[in-house]
């Protein structure tokens, strides 16, 4: 993978460039890595498809920016659910951590789950987004273990990240409400 060009300097050229990586983000979480391209790039971001390659050398350098925007979001949102974690007790944590780990695990409701999963799934087209992803998992599963750790849970983050997103494939791909399935795997697994 070749480095991004440098930041741009002015503030309208960060605006610019910014606009891009949020419209490949978009792009890649709503259709995969197959589309992103220059010119649907410039579209979503109201921009002209020349700018795209003025501030990335390759699609590939956009993917790998708009991928590490994309779990800087899922990153963000596992934080805020342990930082409510942590400003609860013990025993009201461990009440409450198996909808902790649905909120701090599955997108939201504005999210179409079967879209998420399959740009999940997809990214495996595009490298340098599994490159991305898999960067960013450290700091999504450090964040679940605070949940963990505070509602004393004896799971692993990694094991809590394949129980929730077993459970949403098996949901979406049999007909099931996603967040049901796995809260139910969830409190079988914790006991």
């Amino acid at each position: 993978m070749t480095k991004p060009l440098a930041k741009p300097k002015s503030l309208k050229a960060q605006i610019t460039r910014t606009s891009l990586v949020l419209a490949a983000a978009a792009l890649l979480r709503e259709r995969g890595p197959e589309a992103v391209t220059y010119r649907k790039v410039a579209e979503w971001a109201g921009a002209a498809s020349s700018s795209v390659g003025y501030y990335f050398e390759s699609v590939t350098d956009l993917l790998y920016e708009a991928g590490c925007y994309n779990i800087e979001l899922w990153i963000a949102r596992a934080e805020k659910v342990a930082q409510t974690a942590d400003a609860l007790s013990d025993e009201e944590c461990r009440e409450r951590v198996v909808d902790l780990l649905v909120e701090a695990c599955l997108p939201d409701d504005t999210v179409s789950m079967s879209a998420h999963y399959a740009q999940l799934i997809a990214a495996s087209e595009a490298p340098v987004v599994t490159e991305a992803y898999r960067k960013g998992r450290e700091a999504l599963d450090a964040a679940v273990n605070r949940i963990l750790v505070h509602a004393g849970v004896s799971l692993a983050p990694s094991v809590v990240g394949a129980l929730v997103d077993g459970g949403a494939v098996k949901a979406i791909s049999e007909g099931y409400d996603v967040r049901e399935v796995v809260r139910d795997l969830l409190k079988a697994a914790i006991g």
